[in-house]
C-alpha cells in the first residue's frame, strides 16, 4: 500500500508539471484580426490524441475550457471625454506581471506586476489612443498581443468659416457665408447662429447664409455649437458694409527684369492619394511656358505644423541633397525631372490643410538669415503662388486670410510686387469632382484666386496640361501687371488712371480683382496709378 501511493502522488505531480508547460495546443487570437474589434483573444481547444509520454519528454495538457484572456479601456466604450482611462486586464493564466504599451503592437512598455485594474493617463487628447498589453506568468509563459482603442473627445465642435466677405463690402451688394461644424468625436448635438442679433436656422455639417441687397453698418454672424458630451465652442466673423470710397495713389516702379518666384504649396494629406499618382505627369509642360523669364521655382506643402515638411518650410528637391530652389539656370529637362519628382510625395501630411497660412510663413521664412528658404523671394521678382489640394484652408486665423496675406507682401515689399494666386481645388459647385475624388470644395482658393485674377484649375482632372498651361501663361502675364492694395472700383463715375514719367498712359489694360494686367510688355519706368476702393 506505501508503494501504491508514492506511485499515485507521482502521477499527480507529472500531472499538474504537464499542465503548466503546455503552450502547443494554446491559440491565442490576433489583436487586429477578424471581427475582434474590441481587441479580446480566447482560447481555443483543439481535441487530439495524447501521445504516451517518453522518458525525456512529458505530456503537453491544455487550459480548462472557458477560459479568455481580456483589455479593456473604460469598460469598453469607444468614446470618452477624459485623458484619464481605467484600464481592466484578465489573463488567460495565472499572471504574475503584464506589459502596457502605446500603440496596437506591444512593441514598448516595460513588464510590472499584474494587476486586476489600474488608471493611465493618457498623454494624448482629442484623438483615438490605442494601447496594447501582453501577459507573462512565473514560467515566462507570454500571451499574444492584445490592444484597445478610444476616442478622446475634450474639445467641442470645429466651426470652419470658408467663405465670407475679407474686405468692406459696397451698399447695395449681396453677401455670401460659408461656414462647417463638424465633431470628429461625440459627433455635434446643437447648432445656434445669430446674424446682427437676429437667429438664423443653421446645423451640422456645411451652412450657407446670403443676405441679399445689404445696407451700411457692421455686421457680425456669430456660430455657437455643442457635441454630444456637452463640450461648446464658438466663433464668429465681423464685416463692414460702406457707401464711402476711399481714393489712393500707388507708385509702381517698372524695371527691365524678367525676374519670376513661384511657389508651389501642395497637398500631401491622405485624401490626395488619388491626384497624386503621375503628379510629376500633369505638370510637365509648366516650365516649356515660362522658358526665357529669369525663374525660381519652390516646393512647399499643405501642413502648417511645425515640422520637417510643414510651416511654410520649402522641401528638399528630389536628388539635390541640400537644395531647395529651382532656377532657370538649370538645364530644362533636369528642371522639370527635379520639379516632378519632388511634387511626387511620399509621406503622409496632416488632414488641415492651410495653403495660405504656409504661404505667409514661407514668405517670413525667405526674410530670415537661415534654412532652406532664404532668397527664396527676391525682393526686384513678382511672386505667384500655385495650390494643388482637393481640399479648402482649415483655419480662420490672421495668416489664414487672403487679404492679410496681400498686406504683408504689399508692405514687406512696398507696393512693388506682383502677386498673383492660382489654385488646381475642387472648384464650388463641380458636384462630379467632390462626389469621387475631390475632398471638399476650394472657397477660399476659389475667392483668393478670383481676387488675383489667377486661374482656377480642376483637380480631378486626369491630365492638368491645359490648365497648367494657362497658369504658367498667368505666371508671364505677372512681368507686366500692377497689383493694388484693394479692388479698385470702376463705374460711372470713378475709374482707373494711369500716369508714366508724370504723363498720361495709354497702354490697355484689365482690372482682375486688385490686379491690373496689361496687355502689352510694360516699358522701363515710374507709373503712377490713381484708383478708389470701398473703405
Amino acid at each position: 500500500m506505501k508503494n501504491l501511493g508514492w506511485a499515485i502522488l507521482l502521477t499527480i505531480s507529472v500531472t499538474l508539471t504537464a499542465c503548466l508547460e503546455n503552450q502547443g495546443s494554446v491559440e491565442f487570437g490576433s489583436a487586429g484580426s477578424g471581427s475582434n474589434t474590441n481587441g479580446d483573444f480566447s482560447v481555443v481547444t483543439e481535441p487530439s490524441p495524447t501521445p504516451s509520454p517518453s522518458p525525456e519528454e512529458s505530456p503537453t495538457p491544455t487550459p480548462p475550457q472557458g477560459e479568455a484572456a481580456v483589455f479593456q479601456i473604460n469598460s469598453g466604450a469607444k468614446l470618452t471625454d477624459s485623458s484619464n482611462l481605467e484600464l481592466s486586464f484578465i489573463s488567460v493564466f495565472s499572471a504574475a506581471y503584464l506589459k502596457l504599451s502605446e500603440g496596437a503592437d506591444c512593441s514598448g512598455g516595460t513588464w510590472e506586476s499584474f494587476v486586476d485594474e489600474k488608471m493611465y493617463q493618457s498623454a494624448k487628447s482629442n484623438q483615438n489612443v490605442t494601447l496594447s498589453v501582453q501577459y507573462k506568468d512565473y514560467d515566462n509563459r507570454v500571451s499574444e498581443c492584445l490592444n484597445a482603442s478610444i476616442l478622446i473627445d475634450e474639445m467641442g465642435p470645429e466651426i470652419v468659416f470658408a467663405k465670407y466677405p475679407t474686405s468692406t463690402v459696397e451698399e447695395g451688394n449681396d453677401v455670401e457665408i460659408v461656414f462647417t461644424v463638424t465633431d470628429a468625436g461625440a459627433g455635434v448635438d446643437k447648432v445656434t447662429c445669430t446674424f446682427a442679433g437676429v437667429a438664423k436656422p443653421c446645423a451640422a455639417g456645411t451652412n450657407t447664409i446670403k443676405i441679399p441687397s445689404m445696407v451700411s453698418g457692421t455686421y457680425t454672424l456669430a456660430v455657437s455649437a455643442t457635441d454630444k458630451l456637452a463640450h461648446s465652442s464658438g466663433k464668429s466673423i465681423t464685416f463692414e458694409v460702406s457707401s464711402k470710397y476711399k481714393s489712393l495713389v500707388q507708385t509702381v516702379q517698372v524695371t527691365p527684369n524678367k525676374k519670376v518666384d513661384l511657389l508651389i504649396v501642395i497637398d500631401n494629406s491622405g485624401s490626395m492619394e488619388y491626384e497624386q499618382k503621375n503628379m510629376a505627369k500633369r505638370v510637365q509642360n509648366l516650365l516649356s511656358v515660362i522658358k526665357g523669364l529669369d525663374w525660381q521655382i519652390a516646393v512647399t506643402t499643405t501642413d502648417p505644423r511645425d515640422v520637417k515638411l510643414g510651416d511654410g518650410r520649402l522641401v528638399e528637391l528630389t536628388g539635390k541633397k541640400g537644395q531647395y530652389i529651382l532656377t532657370s539656370a538649370m538645364a530644362d529637362s533636369e528642371a522639370q525631372t527635379v520639379l516632378g519628382a519632388t511634387l511626387q510625395r511620399s509621406e503622409t501630411g496632416s488632414g488641415d490643410e492651410q495653403a495660405v497660412y504656409v504661404t505667409y510663413r514661407a514668405i517670413e521664412r525667405s526674410l530670415s538669415q537661415s534654412g532652406g528658404n532664404v532668397n527664396f523671394v527676391r525682393p526686384d521678382a513678382q511672386f505667384s503662388v500655385l495650390v494643388i489640394s482637393d481640399e479648402d484652408e482649415s483655419k480662420n486665423g490672421t495668416k489664414n486670410d487672403p487679404q492679410s496675406l496681400l498686406n504683408f507682401v504689399s508692405q514687406t515689399y512696398g507696393g512693388q510686387k506682383a502677386f498673383s494666386f492660382h489654385s488646381i481645388i475642387t472648384r464650388p459647385g463641380d458636384t462630379a469632382c467632390k462626389s469621387t475624388n475631390g475632398y471638399a470644395y476650394g472657397y477660399r482658393y476659389e475667392q483668393f484666386s478670383k481676387l488675383t485674377g489667377g486661374v482656377i484649375g480642376d483637380v480631378c482632372a486626369a491630365d492638368y496640361a491645359a490648365q497648367v498651361t494657362g497658369i504658367a501663361d498667368g505666371i508671364r502675364k505677372t512681368l507686366k501687371t500692377f497689383t493694388l492694395t484693394c479692388a479698385p472700383v470702376v463705374d460711372a463715375t470713378k475709374s482707373v488712371t494711369v500716369l508714366k514719367d508724370g504723363q498720361p498712359y495709354s497702354g490697355a489694360f484689365a482690372v482682375n480683382g486688385v490686379n491690373m494686367v496689361f496687355t502689352n510688355d510694360l516699358p522701363q519706368g515710374e507709373y503712377k496709378v490713381y484708383y478708389s476702393c470701398v473703405k
